[in-house]
Parts: structure tokens; sequence; C-alpha cells
């Protein structure tokens, strides 16, 4: 049986949006057919990238076009509420960065106009087809971990932006950029898909250099779910190798997400890796996503973060950086 091959407009041609790109270039069921940026810098990079797929710095253009399925936003947050509201308005299918803003009223009313419109929607948390997170599913699931008692997230990083995102200046402010959004926020979500959803419990103790516009430099806090507490743990400084560990705690072992996504079993007899070489490459979670996101438009069932979702974990992040 032929299947629908979902035709994209990319607005966003930064780090993010062009990985997109290359990974649905590799996909059957995706084609990126033109991208938009209003940076000119930005814009000439990707035609050299990627002279094949038709880009401009005029948004009219992308409006114009009656050839589109599916609209996918990877700006800064601030404007994500205004590229999807032109896709809700053309009708075509949204798929989003996270978050879906920094205002919380502003989020709110996009998230009730984005479900009062019945078009499909998803906003893009890694862990959404990444075959460490379903994996990690199943085991706990088969309670191979026994019974879980909480989780523990740790992020080290030597500098933010990190290297490859260095050129987004946005990154570095506390108005839109900062770690807890860009790199905690996918954890939140993973607790969301295996603990439940997680709630601030008590103050957070968090460090912005520069203090009144500078992103943070620490963040230390504890979320409580349905199904324990989860300790939060980041700093930035030190010449270091970057490293995120999220270990998900149980009365007989442990599963730790190493580095995003690999997935280790630990217990006191020693630790085991759960997947093979190949499922724990980062393209494996990105060529994953997509799967889940073509089955997600095939069916109209949801299988990627709905806006509800990505709301509610924006919430919990904007409190957490206020």
């Amino acid at each position: 049986m032929n299947q629908k091959t979902y035709r994209v407009a990319v607005v966003g041609l930064g780090a993010v949006g062009t990985r997109m790109i290359g990974t649905m270039q590799n996909h059957d069921r995706f084609e990126p057919v033109i991208g938009f940026d209003a940076s000119a810098s930005a814009l000439s990079a990707f035609r050299e990238q990627a002279p094949d797929i038709s880009s401009t710095n005029d948004f009219e253009a992308v409006l114009s076009r009656d050839d589109i399925d599916v609209l996918y936003v990877s700006t800064p947050p601030k404007s994500h509420a205004e590229y999807v509201r032109h896709g809700i308005a053309k009708g075509w299918r949204i798929f989003c960065e996270k978050p879906l803003g920094v205002d919380i009223e502003d989020s709110t009313g996009l998230t009730r106009e984005m479900n009062a419109s019945g078009l499909e929607q998803a906003v893009n948390f890694v862990y959404s087809g990444a075959p460490a997170a379903l994996r990690a599913k199943q085991l706990i699931d088969e309670g191979t971990i026994g019974d879980i008692v909480g989780a523990e997230l740790d992020v080290r990083l030597s500098r933010w932006p990190r290297a490859f995102q260095a050129h987004a200046h946005w990154l570095s402010t506390r108005a839109e950029g900062g770690f807890t959004r860009e790199m905690i926020s996918h954890h939140a979500y993973l607790t969301l898909l295996l603990l439940g959803m997680p709630s601030l419990s008590g103050p957070v103790l968090a460090r912005f250099e520069p203090p009144q516009e500078g992103s943070e430099t620490v963040m230390l806090a504890i979320w409580d779910t349905a199904l324990g507490r989860v300790t939060v743990s980041g700093v930035v400084g030190g010449e270091r190798h970057d490293t995120a560990s999220y270990r998900i705690l149980g009365s007989k072992g442990c599963l730790r997400f190493d580095n995003w996504y690999n997935l280790i079993l630990e217990s006191t007899a020693g630790t085991e890796t759960v997947l093979d070489a190949n499922q724990h490459l980062p393209i494996a979670a990105y060529h994953g996503q997509l799967d889940q996101l073509a089955v997600q438009f095939d069916t109209r069932q949801q299988r990627l973060a709905s806006f509800n979702d990505a709301l509610a974990i924006q919430k919990l992040i904007e409190e957490m950086v206020a």
C-alpha cells in the first residue's frame, strides 16, 4: 500500500531546524519542500547545505504555497505562537519545537486555538520516539526494576550555549534561553511519560549570570510525581565533557539514560547496556520520532506530545526560571 509523503514547510533554519530537515530528507514519509528564515546568514548557510530545497526570507512566500501538509516551527520561542497561528489559519498540520513560548497566558490561548482547530498537532520533545524511552517504558511495565521510588536528573555543562548553538544569542538570555528551558524540559517530558506529570516541590535554588539578563548557571530543584520525587541538578562551568544523566530509581534496580539516548540497567551486581549499538545513537531517536509522527498523521491518534502536554511542561519550567 502506498503511504502518503507529508510535504513540510520549515520555519527557522538554525541548528535544530536544519538538523530536522536532514532527518526528514532521510525519512520516506516526510519531504521538506521550503525553508524560511529572516536571517540572511542562516539562509545563506542553508542554501549551501541544501541547495535543492527552496528557501526564502519572505514568509508570505511560504503562506502562498498550496502544496504544504505540515508546518514545522523551529524559531526562537517568543515567535512560535505567531507562526503556529499562521499555520492554523492555513489548515496545515502543526509540528512545533518546544516550548510553545515563554508567556504562559499567550501559550494557554495558543493551545486553546490549536485544540479548537481540530488540526493534527505535535510538539518536539526528543524522547517521544526514542528507543531508550520506549524500551524503558517496557521494562518498567514488566517490573524489571520493581517499584519506582523516584528519579535523579543531573546535567553538567562546560559552557552555555553549547558549541553547536553558540551563534544563537537568545539561548544565553534569561528571557528566552537557558539550559532549563532547552534541556531540562525534555527530561520533564520524559518524567511525564514514565512517572507522571512533575510538579515543583518547594523552592528552587538558581543562579543567573549576569543576574538580571543572563541565563542560569546553576539550577537545583525537586519535582513531585505520582511515583516519587525527582531531584534536579544542573550546573555550567569548568572545562569538562558535557553530560546529561537521568536515572529512574526502582526497588530492584535502576534505569539510567546516559547522555540522552543510551539506556543502562543498573543493580548491585553491576550494569548492563539495554540497547544495541545503533539504537542509542541520536539519529535513532530523531528517526523514531518521525516514525511516530507519521503514524499519528496517518491514524489521527496522538503519538507525540500534544499542545496540552507542552503547556503543562512550560508552566513547570517557567516556574523554575522565574
